[in-house]
C-alpha cells in the first residue's frame, strides 16, 4: 500500500514519522531527553512548547539512523496500533492485558473480591472481560506473576508485552517508534513473549481489543479491519 490512504487523516502519520516526541513514553523520555527528570512532565503537559517537542524528535530520529526514514507503507497490520494516540493505546494494553488476565477474572465469585476489581479497572473493562472475554482469548494458565504486581499494573506490562509483540515483525521504522510509546523495555523478550502469542496473533487480539474501544479510529483502515 502506497502512502495515499483516503480514509486516514495526514496528521496522525506526520507526527508517528516527524515528532515521536509527542509519544514517546515518559519511562523512556527521564534516559533519552534533555532534562532527564523533567521531560516527562513537560511532555505530558498539553501547551509543552512545539519548537521543544521538534528539538527532541530530531535528537529521537538520530537514535534511529538507518530506520530514521518515514513511514509510507500503511499495510501492516498493527498500523492501526503503532498510529493510535497515547492515551488510546495505553487503554489497548490495559484491556488486552485483562484478557490476558480474564481466566482468573472469570474465577472471582466473592463478592469482595469482584468488587474490588471492579473497582481497580472499571466497571465496562469487568464486564467485557468476563462476558466476551473467553471468546477472545482463553487467558494465561498462570497468571500470577503479573497478579503479584497489582491488577492493574500486571495488566499494563502484559498488555504492553503484547501491543510490542503485535508489530514486532513490522519494518524496522514502523516498529522502533511504535516501541516507543510504550514502557521501557516492554519489548524485551520477557514481557514481549509473556502471551506465548506469535506477532500475528498478538496482532489480532490487540485489534480486536482497539474495536472494542475506539471502533471509529479503526475505520480509517479499511484494508486492514
Amino acid at each position: 500500500m502506497s502512502s495515499a490512504h483516503p480514509a486516514l487523516p495526514s496528521a496522525p502519520l506526520q507526527r508517528f514519522n516527524l515528532l515521536p516526541s509527542l509519544g514517546l513514553h515518559p519511562s523512556r523520555a527521564a534516559l533519552w531527553l534533555p532534562g532527564h527528570a523533567t521531560a516527562p512532565a513537560w511532555l505530558a503537559a498539553p501547551a509543552a512548547p512545539r519548537q521543544w517537542h521538534r528539538h527532541w524528535s530530531t535528537l529521537l530520529l538520530e537514535r534511529l539512523q538507518a530506520d530514521a526514514q518515514p513511514v509510507r507503507d500503511l499495510s501492516h497490520a498493527a498500523t492501526p496500533l503503532a498510529l493510535a494516540a497515547p492515551a488510546l493505546l495505553q487503554a489497548t494494553a490495559r484491556h488486552a492485558g485483562l484478557l490476558l488476565l480474564g481466566k482468573n477474572l472469570r474465577r472471582r465469585i466473592a463478592r469482595s473480591e469482584v468488587g474490588a476489581a471492579q473497582e481497580t479497572i472499571g466497571r465496562a473493562a469487568w464486564d467485557w472481560v468476563c462476558q466476551q472475554g473467553a471468546a477472545l482469548h482463553p487467558g494465561l494458565e498462570d497468571p500470577q506473576p503479573w497478579l503479584d504486581q497489582g491488577l492493574a499494573a500486571g495488566a499494563d506490562q502484559l498488555g504492553a508485552g503484547l501491543l510490542a509483540q503485535s508489530w514486532h515483525d513490522a519494518p524496522a521504522p514502523l516498529r522502533r517508534r511504535a516501541d516507543w510509546k510504550l514502557p521501557l523495555d516492554a519489548e524485551s523478550p520477557a514481557f514481549r513473549e509473556a502471551s506465548g502469542m506469535t506477532p500475528p496473533q498478538a496482532c489480532g487480539l490487540c485489534l480486536q481489543t482497539l474495536h472494542f474501544l475506539e471502533p471509529e479510529w479503526l475505520s480509517s483502515f479499511p484494508t486492514i479491519h
